[in-house]
């Protein structure tokens, strides 16, 4: 392998691993079919940005799991996704929109989790909660068995997807897990431009978040034509993980990957979110064994792979949602990247699944 080729981090496969191996998929058979030695797994050696995202995509298709990586409880059908904005973008405004998700997540086979909110003084409090058909144990089985990281993952999506539906990032004001806090440093976020820090509960009876009960009264601003850029990024951002033990890292990793489509932040900005000094950002992500240039390379190389698998968004496209100043500079990025240029890799990424 080129020396100069950008590589995934062992902890990045493995993350997908565990969950494909959840789904009673053969992992070794995985990783050998798209040309893996799962020796180099176990030797914790780095793969290719191309197989990363192979194997991505493989796993994706190969459980026939639109909800993969989330909580759901079960298989959520292909077009599930799709179903529920149609069923949203129309909404006045998000309270219908929330209220409208929690009836679907009631019919739509594959789910026993929903979330329902309630309103406590000048908050609103969301909460992961049963199925009105689940009984109390199994739910309460479904959540003792479900890793921390997928929680996490779920709560993530769940906020991006209410700040997409009207357009604006909503601060949190608290965010609340039932199991324990395994980060030796808790972090507290802070948003770019407001006055809300982020307070994070561990061990609480429920599962949830809050935030200013305004915002249930704002506009949905999506449509029908926006539904389709929104399934592009579904998939890859709900495998966005924080492992437990990686301090900083997966959460500047988890901050861009929300940002692409839109203009990166620096490492200025980033700093600010986290509230530290930009000194103490790249100190922390050293310590690491990581920098914000590679994370930022990461996370614009692993969008790029997703959106590459879609053959109907063009190169060009591609350069214009990852945020780069023209299609040129993306195709030097991605072949110094990976090896090979964008369209060459969508040509032999596309013969596989014919």
């Amino acid at each position: 392998m080129d020396n100069n080729q950008l590589t995934v981090p062992t902890r990045f496969v493995n993350i997908m691993l565990s969950i494909a191996a959840d789904h009673q998929c053969n992992t070794d058979e995985l990783l050998t079919s798209i040309g893996i030695d799962p020796q180099d797994i176990i030797n914790e050696q780095p793969i290719s940005a191309l197989l990363y995202g192979e194997l991505h995509h493989h796993i994706i298709e190969l459980v026939q799991d639109e909800w993969f990586g989330m909580l759901s409880g079960g298989p959520v059908p292909k077009g599930a996704i799709r179903l529920l904005l149609q069923s949203v973008v129309h909404c006045k405004s998000l309270e219908q929109a929330l209220l409208r998700s929690s009836d679907f997540f009631e019919v739509c086979r594959g789910f026993k989790v929903k979330q329902i909110y309630t309103i406590e003084g000048d908050s609103v409090v969301l909460k992961v909660v049963k199925l009105d058909c689940i009984e109390q144990r199994e739910f309460d089985t479904l959540l003792a068995n479900t890793h921390a990281d997928t929680i996490k993952a779920t709560l993530s999506a769940w906020h991006g997807f209410y700040s997409w539906l009207i357009g604006k990032y909503v601060p949190l004001e608290d965010v609340y897990y039932s199991f324990h806090n395994d980060l030796a440093e808790p972090i507290t976020h802070k948003p770019k431009a407001g006055k809300h820090h982020t307070h994070y509960h561990y061990e609480h009876p429920f599962n949830g978040q809050r935030f200013d009960k305004k915002y249930l009264d704002y506009p949905i601003v999506q449509n029908e034509d926006s539904i389709e850029d929104f399934m592009r990024k579904a998939p890859y951002y709900g495998l966005i993980k924080k492992h437990p033990d990686e301090g900083l890292t997966p959460h500047v990793k988890s901050l861009l990957a929300k940002s692409i489509g839109e203009e990166l932040p620096n490492a200025s900005e980033v700093a600010e979110f986290f509230n530290v000094s930009v000194t103490t950002l790249h100190r922390r992500l050293g310590n690491e064994g990581c920098s914000f240039q590679t994370l930022k390379d990461e996370s614009r190389m692993e969008a790029a792979i997703h959106y590459l698998n879609c053959p109907d968004i063009s190169t060009a496209a591609i350069s214009d949602l990852l945020s780069f100043e023209n299609p040129s500079t993306f195709y030097r990025a991605f072949k110094k990247w990976t090896g090979l240029p964008p369209g060459e890799y969508r040509k032999q990424i596309l013969a596989k699944q014919q």
